[in-house]
């Protein structure tokens, strides 16, 4: 059915592109969002696996009644591009970029960055322990470890009374933090250079593991 709603928390991934304070990250549609990928790797990691099984579940048994066609999306995406003889991703003939269908894949969880109210949403981050804390002015970075807790729901897109299309969103409600890696400005692979340009000036689900911990 459509509207369903069920609690999920990932299994251990790699943290990538984590957006989760200030003003977050503007989507397709124009709309500002906090954001989270979690990097897993289903051919090789039975939990990775369970998760994307626990996603293709859900939709099946929630999906709109008589909606024949598949998700337009789910939360799950593939992760790692088909590279040609130079290294460099491959397109199909329609412009868009070719992935491994047996590599890694990646998790996407969003929320508003307010509630309906007006007032900031605040996703909450928690250490190997379990105990909620601070980044104060740190930012999670790329080749951090850990969960994400949420839920799955479906989505319609509809016109006219007619459903067009449907789907699984991933919702972030919170991260739980294993392995850190502070963002320092790029994740890019760009270097620091002392001389250059520096800009133009204006006027709650988790369980403690016994694994190195966050010191912040």
């Amino acid at each position: 059915m459509a509207n369903a709603i069920e609690k999920i928390k990932s299994p251990k991934g790699t943290f990538e592109w984590v957006t989760i304070s200030g003003e977050g990250k503007e989507n397709l549609s124009g709309k500002m969002k906090y954001l989270a990928n979690l990097v897993i790797d289903p051919q090789n990691v039975p939990a990775h696996q369970a998760i994307i099984d626990k996603i293709d579940a859900f939709w099946e048994e929630n999906k709109p009644k008589g909606f024949k066609r598949k998700p337009k999306s789910t939360g799950y995406y593939f992760h790692d591009p088909v590279l040609d003889d130079d290294g460099e991703p491959t397109y199909d003939d329609e412009g868009k970029k070719v992935f491994d269908k047996k590599g890694k894949m990646h998790l996407t969880f969003s929320t508003d960055t307010t509630f309906p109210s007006g007032d900031d949403k605040v996703v909450k981050v928690y250490n190997a322990k379990a105990n909620v804390i601070s980044l104060g002015d740190k930012s999670i970075g790329n080749g951090s470890e850990g969960y994400i807790s949420g839920a799955m729901g479906i989505y319609t897109s509809q016109k006219n009374g007619k459903i067009l299309d449907a789907g699984v969103t991933l919702y972030l409600n919170g991260l739980q933090l294993i392995k850190f890696v502070e963002f320092t400005g790029s994740d890019d692979g760009f270097e620091s250079e002392d001389d250059g340009f520096t800009g133009i000036e204006n006027d709650d689900n988790f369980e403690a593991e016994s694994e190195p911990k966050v010191k912040l």
